[in-house]
């Protein structure tokens, strides 16, 4: 029995041998992919943190730029022209005989070119530090 047990012994070691290298081969395998999983989450994560203090910065930026906006009001005479522009038509249309012209002036309007409106709504925006209205309305 002991020759026996010396073969059989014998050719499981041969066999094991192999089996037991290739299980650690498939193990380090397995390792790595974990280790590169978990570096491309760590990435994702810098780059989720990363996008999040741009957009704080991109946030305080536009605030400071209304502000800018706001303050600089005081010292052009923008801001006092656009109100009485604004202002004209609202005034026209409580006088029956002049809303067929406040009317006739927004139809007309209507029929400029869209850049153009666009343009006119962005001096309004910037001069009264509105800016923050265009991303709520999403030209």
């Amino acid at each position: 029995m002991s020759w026996l047990t010396s073969v059989v012994s014998g050719i499981f070691g041969v066999i094991t041998e192999p089996v037991k290298e290739w299980q650690r081969r498939e193990t380090l395998k397995v390792e790595q992919q974990d280790k590169q999983l978990e570096r491309q989450h760590e990435l994702n994560l810098k780059k989720a943190d990363a996008g999040i203090e741009l957009a704080k910065q991109g946030i305080q930026i536009e605030a400071n730029w209304d502000n800018i906006a706001q303050n600089n009001m005081q010292h052009t005479w923008k801001d006092e022209y656009l109100v009485i522009i604004f202002t004209i038509p609202l005034i026209l249309a409580f006088i029956p005989e002049m809303q067929p012209y406040v009317k006739n002036g927004f139809e007309a309007i209507k029929t400029t070119p869209e850049w153009y409106r666009y343009g006119v709504m962005g001096i309004v925006m910037a001069t009264f530090g509105l800016r923050w209205y265009m991303k709520s309305i999403r030209v």
